[in-house]
């Protein structure tokens, strides 16, 4: 299978407004990432604001980063929920062929965030 570039910014933002959601958005330009199949990593993406949706009606951060050694896309919500559901051990396994995984940072009453971070290349680091 041939790979394709996808622009995470792009992604999430169709992303958004199919689902018809209420979120901040700070999307960074140039967050592009190599990938043989995209459903995979949509499915992800959708998981991701699913779970923090389910943490506070209050509206959705979403940011993604671009940085030298890897891509950050973050989803971040002020949360009064103490006991954060576990994370679906399907996930870390899906974003494998992305050379992805998933962070859950959180602190009970306060916030919760799911940060997918894609890892790049060497040789993509070094521009060839």
């Amino acid at each position: 299978m041939e790979k394709e570039t996808v622009d995470l910014r792009e992604l999430v933002m169709m992303i958004k407004e199919k689902k018809g959601m209420d979120a901040s958005l700070a999307l960074e330009f140039d967050c592009k990432i190599e990938i043989d199949d995209i459903e995979p990593l949509v499915k992800v993406i959708n998981y991701s604001i699913n779970y923090i949706n389910q943490l506070s009606e209050q509206r959705m951060q979403i940011a993604l980063y671009a940085g030298e050694k890897s891509h950050s896309l973050a989803f971040t919500t002020f949360t009064s929920i103490v006991d954060f559901p576990p994370l679906s051990e399907k996930i870390p396994e899906a974003l494998q062929s992305y050379n992805a995984e998933i962070v859950f940072e959180g602190d009970p009453g306060k916030f919760a965030q799911i940060q997918l971070k894609f890892h790049r290349q060497q040789e993509e680091q070094a521009g060839t």
